[in-house]
């Protein structure tokens, strides 16, 4: 997807971005692959560059790639040509975690601009995750004690993305898109940082002498009550999980070199094509769906849908 040329003479590398970046599992991938190119690269200055014509961008991959330039801006020379400059600046605007308002679906589905936003603490994440919750509830069947639930554990993702971030910073946007018909939110949450490999390798190590590999650590990271974290409960990613299964939305996480995804009630745990140095969560969720109910179940202490079809 990315092409990479070393610049010998001039001493720097040249990242080739393609006309058309759809922000997808694919997309994701491949950007990966770019942190490692670039982490191992022995040059200084990076060149991103964007020479061809009719160049399509949708507002989430742009928003996504400019986040990792300013990455990578900390410990290397970027240099970004007119043509992607221009998508970016047409494409992408920052704020501060204490903008983020009320969702207007009207507003953020018909705008061609992705609103990011930089949360420098803690500060500001109660009103994120409300504001959030309240809106995936109030466009589906979300009953209350499932409602709750939730807002615990976004904020408990969030709480573990400040936990890792080596910056005290954390990135998240979201998008409401028509995808074959059917609306969908679709949420990201990225810090750079320490990796969940990183967190559950040092913590075996620690604990029970023993060193699992990358794979072997997500899936102990998405177990129910596992957690690195003293005082946490270890239930944002389950939690979360069984939400999207119920709702048939889409998770995906990548950290380090692995990936974990989920459609629907299939998942998969598997490497990426290179390393992400931190954590980077997206899920899609469904709106608008009438014909099931989510709700709480105090028997089994997870989250389960009800088909309002069958009753």
């Amino acid at each position: 997807m990315f092409l990479y040329n070393e610049d010998i003479e001039e001493e720097k590398l040249v990242i080739s971005i393609p006309s058309k970046v759809q922000y997808d599992f694919t997309f994701l991938n491949n950007t990966t692959e770019m942190m490692k190119k670039v982490e191992q690269s022995q040059y200084k200055k990076i060149l991103f560059s964007c020479m061809e014509k009719n160049i399509n961008f949708d507002k989430m991959g742009a928003a996504y790639l400019y986040n990792m330039l300013v990455f990578f801006a900390k410990t290397r020379s970027i240099f970004i040509d007119k043509p992607l400059y221009q998508i970016f600046h047409n494409k992408v605007s920052h704020s501060g975690g204490e903008q983020f308002d009320k969702i207007d679906i009207k507003k953020v589905s018909r705008s061609d601009i992705q609103q990011c936003y930089s949360i420098k603490n803690d500060k500001y994440v109660n009103q994120i995750v409300q504001i959030l919750v309240d809106f995936i509830s109030e466009n589906n069947l979300v009953l209350e004690r499932a409602r709750e639930f939730l807002i615990t554990t976004v904020g408990e993702i969030f709480s573990n993305a400040f936990g890792h971030s080596n910056e005290e910073k954390v990135f998240f946007m979201y998008d409401i898109g028509r995808y074959n018909h059917k609306f969908y939110l679709v949420i990201n949450i990225t810090d750079y940082g320490k990796t969940i490999i990183h967190n559950v390798q040092s913590y075996h190590e620690k604990n029970f002498n023993n060193k699992l590999n990358s794979c072997e650590c997500i899936r102990w990271a998405i177990k129910e009550g596992n957690t690195t974290r003293l005082g946490s409960g270890g239930y944002g990613l389950p939690t979360l999980i069984d939400y999207v299964c119920n709702v048939a939305g889409e998770l995906l996480i990548f950290s380090g070199d692995s990936i974990y995804a989920l459609k629907g009630t299939v998942e998969n745990i598997l490497n990426s094509k290179g390393d992400f140095y931190g954590t980077s969560i997206s899920m899609k969720i469904p709106l608008f769906d009438t014909s099931k109910a989510i709700m709480y179940d105090e028997e089994s202490k997870r989250i389960v849908s009800i088909d309002l079809d069958k009753i």
